[in-house]
């Protein structure tokens, strides 16, 4: 039997009909793991987010538009009918007939998404049953043990702020709120808040750990001790220090008179299930670290301007490579990723990248988060595009950048689009909008000239970046579909300018900056472009550029070459020079 097969049959041995699996973790992050891979265990699909609702003799797994196409390829069709994210509540609600029984395991699914499970089962007169044992940890013989990484102190000269005045800050805001202990799930904004970070997960550097924030003292570390044992002197002073299971005792004694906070988003409802079950008062608080960590202080703003030039200063070496050195028959995306990798390691403060690079060719690049494989690995050829997204951690920050270059002869189609997609890039870069404005108002700009001819993209245009932390960070982002909830754009803040295009099965195109969030003295905002590396002038169609697009790409190039020739050998600044001339 497959491994969705196994939990089929164990479904129907225990009378459950519907078992629904997230791609998470306790934490709820967006990377995770290996022990947490839990759908892909079941289904292959190894994107970085999806749902699947399982039923006794049939599967659907649900996948936003970065995944579609993917995850038809990961997944058996025999097995797994996929669909689009968007439609997971209805398709729910519509097959949660009486009298089934829906389980899940509440470890691994929030406060808020259960109660509004628990809904539908109400309103359909079913049951939801929650599963003291994931039953894939069973059939899972093959599961990844748990990180046991040790846990280091972030210095503060890349933070710029010690740990125990953060704590005081988070703490000041919480007696505001009359919360007496507050539950604080999210790996990181632990990082952030105590100035820690570990390798518990591949790419992002953090160590899986619980906090509670009391309202005064020490804050309560949930850790084992061995993978902070070096670096407790230096936390003792504002941490006491538990065991990582031991969450569940603790919160348990706290005290029927006590209130608990947590964030519904971001914790899973066992938090819930254990103060309910201790008649404790719980009092829903976003969480408190999430706007203080995405907005940046001056010395890790210019950690990322630093960090983001000597990144800027590989990919134009990897550029360089592409275009004048590499034996194309001898080229393949693996090899491509790698060679980008080991100049990245050349890097000072180089930690890890920060994502697995996406070193897309030809159709490959027409899925937006394609992860290379050796069964999917291709060969370059002339006349086609390659498409490569990657970042890297280092002390100072955290970087990505996409660049997409053609090897060859790009068609008309291929130039009007890379083109277009510009226009939508430069359009964000050079962006004036309001104080507290959320991105939704700005996407519009990114895709206006693609949608002038019926196209567009299934993925935001920006996501928030963090300082040596996640790749990914929330509540800053610039998509569609935002609501009055989402996050506002502060002063500080980083983000990533990403539109794109993908024509399926032929080619793909985007062109990715990161951008601070600036103010001026009027208290209108602007961003300011901080990644460096030259735009191929070979895709792109210069009569279809307005006056100042032209001129920004002119300006943009100049300050390429000014950041970055320091760092080239004579012939990397001789091609530079030459390929970051006015159009």
């Amino acid at each position: 039997m497959n491994p969705l097969q196994k939990i089929q049959t164990w479904m129907k041995d225990y009378s459950i009909n519907v078992f629904i699996i997230n791609r998470t973790d306790e934490f709820l992050g967006e990377y995770i793991a290996s022990y947490a891979e839990r759908l892909q265990w079941i289904s292959n699909f190894s994107g970085s987010s999806g749902k699947a609702i399982i039923f006794q003799e049939k599967a659907y797994l649900f996948v936003d538009g970065r995944y579609t196409i993917q995850a038809h390829e990961q997944t058996d069709s025999e097995f797994f009918l996929v669909k689009h994210l968007q439609d997971y509540w209805n398709f729910l609600e519509e097959l949660c007939f009486e009298g089934k029984i829906i389980a899940i395991d509440p470890t691994l699914h929030s406060v808020e998404e259960v109660e509004k499970i628990q809904q539908i089962v109400d309103n359909r007169k079913s049951n939801l049953q929650y599963l003291d044992n994931n039953p894939i940890n069973k059939y899972w013989e093959t599961q990844p043990f748990y990180p046991q990484s040790k846990a280091f102190i972030h210095d503060l000269k890349y933070v710029g702020k010690a740990g125990r005045d953060k704590i005081y800050e988070i703490q000041e805001s919480l007696a505001s709120t009359f919360i007496d202990y507050y539950i604080l799930t999210s790996l990181d904004s632990i990082a952030w808040l105590l100035n820690i970070r570990g390798n518990d997960i591949d790419y992002t550097p953090l160590l899986c750990c619980f906090v509670i924030i009391p309202q005064k003292g020490n804050v309560e570390l949930f850790v084992e001790e061995k993978k902070i044992r070096s670096i407790k002197n230096e936390l003792e002073k504002f941490v006491n220090f538990h065991s990582f299971e031991s969450i569940y005792e603790f919160i348990g004694k706290i005290g029927k008179d006590k209130i608990v906070g947590m964030d519904e988003k971001q914790t899973v409802y066992n938090f819930k299930k254990i103060c309910l079950n201790s008649d404790i008062t719980i009092n829903y608080l976003s969480n408190p670290c999430t706007y203080p960590k995405a907005q940046k202080n001056e010395i890790e703003l210019s950690g990322a301007r630093n960090a983001n030039i000597r990144d800027g200063a590989s990919i134009t070496k990897f550029l360089y490579w592409l275009k004048n050195i590499m034996k194309i028959s001898e080229t393949n995306e693996i090899n491509a990723a790698d060679y980008l990798l080991n100049l990245r390691k050349e890097n000072e403060l180089f930690y890890s990248p920060s994502f697995d690079t996406i070193s897309a060719f030809g159709p490959h690049a027409a899925l937006p988060h394609y992860r290379v494989s050796p069964e999917t690995n291709l060969s370059f050829e002339n006349n086609s595009i390659y498409l490569v997204d990657s970042g890297a951690q280092y002390r100072d920050g955290t970087t990505d950048i996409t660049r997409t270059v053609v090897f060859g002869e790009a068609t008309d189609e291929q130039k009007d689009r890379f083109t277009r997609v510009l226009k939508g890039h430069i359009a964000i870069a050079t962006a004036e909008f309001a104080s507290n404005s959320v991105g939704s108002t700005l996407d519009p700009l990114a895709r206006e000239s693609l949608q002038a001819i019926g196209c567009d993209y299934d993925h935001g245009t920006g996501h928030g970046i963090g300082s040596f932390l996640s790749v990914h960070e929330g509540p800053q982002r610039i998509a569609k579909n935002q609501g009055l909830s989402d996050g506002i754009i502060y002063p500080g803040m980083i983000l990533s300018n990403e539109p794109g295009y993908y024509k399926i099965n032929e080619y793909g195109i985007r062109t990715e900056n990161l951008i601070i969030a600036c103010i001026k003295s009027n208290n209108t905002m602007f961003f300011e472009t901080i990644s460096w590396a030259p735009i191929d002038r070979d895709l792109i169609e210069k009569s279809i550029l307005l006056d100042n697009e032209i001129n920004w790409i002119n300006i943009y190039h100049q300050d390429v070459y000014n950041k970055l020739s320091p760092y080239l050998k004579s012939q990397e600044k001789e091609w530079l020079a030459k390929v970051t001339t006015p159009l």
